[in-house]
């Protein structure tokens, strides 16, 4: 996101955003080290539900399993915090409905239709183009949610593929699928209304099983062979669906299933 003067960027989000909660209040750098890092550190005083965090870039852009995130100009770098008024159990779903409100907000804006793999992915044509982090801090008096999301947006994809090595996930950008660049702030607009549609509609009322259903429709990960990584652990078989806690299920040679919980690593064949 190439930043202009913070009360321009804030006053013009402001009139495009139709959410109740998500978005009124507003940080903008840059450049920052990290967006999550920086929601995560902020004291609960500032720590308001709906509180979003973007910057220009990222220097130390955080991934899932301690990897990290190429977060250069023209991506869209953002963290979200969420005070939810549900059980612990149910924070595993805010990572799915990241991912569609992200699948759903890059259709709306460029009509091209992403897949999603599990657990946080974001796919165009089997390419990587987004990807959800979600941080999780809980005490005796609060829960504390901080949403992650970094979507490779009008970036060349030629700078992407110089972090790549060979063990990567092959990543993609909205820019080179779409051929055009996109307005980015449009595109937090549609994120955060739809997150928050989710959010109400779904998680916040213990419908977590729609929530399942939905992302199960966009995902074409179903019936490919998969090695999955558990600890020391490897298995290989095929995946076979997503239970009701959000857990992946893989079918092993032996036809035995194999739970597969949100952290694990997971790479399709």
């Amino acid at each position: 996101m190439k930043v202009q003067k913070e009360s321009v960027i804030k006053a013009r989000l402001s009139k495009l955003l139709k959410t109740k909660k998500l978005g009124k209040h507003v940080y903008i750098f840059n450049e920052l080290d990290s967006t999550q890092d920086y929601a995560n550190t902020l004291p609960k005083s500032e720590s308001l539900h709906g509180t979003i965090v973007l910057a220009g870039k990222q220097n130390i852009g955080k991934g899932r399993m301690g990897r990290n995130w190429v977060s250069p100009e023209g991506g869209l770098w953002m963290s979200i915090i969420l005070i939810p008024d549900f059980s612990v159990d149910n924070i595993i779903f805010t990572q799915f409905i990241a991912a569609l409100a992200v699948a759903d907000a890059v259709f709306e804006i460029t009509k091209i239709c992403c897949k999603l793999k599990w657990p946080n992915d974001v796919l165009i044509n089997g390419k990587k183009v987004c990807g959800i982090l979600v941080d999780v801090n809980v005490d005796n008096e609060t829960k504390k949610i901080v949403m992650g999301i970094g979507l490779n947006a009008n970036i060349g994809i030629s700078f992407i593929n110089d972090y790549l090595t060979s063990q990567d996930l092959k990543a993609t950008t909205l820019k080179e699928e779409y051929g055009n660049e996109v307005d980015l702030l449009f595109l937090v607009k549609s994120i955060l209304e739809r997150i928050e549609y989710y959010y109400d509609n779904f998680i916040s009322c213990g419908n977590t099983s729609e929530i399942i259903d939905r992302w199960k429709q966009k995902s074409d990960m179903f019936g490919k062979k998969a090695t999955v990584r558990d600890g020391n652990q490897k298995f290989v078989g095929r995946i076979f669906d997503i239970d009701n806690t959000g857990a992946l299920l893989i079918k092993l040679s032996d036809a035995s299933i194999k739970k597969i919980i949100y952290y694990d690593n997971v790479t399709l064949h």
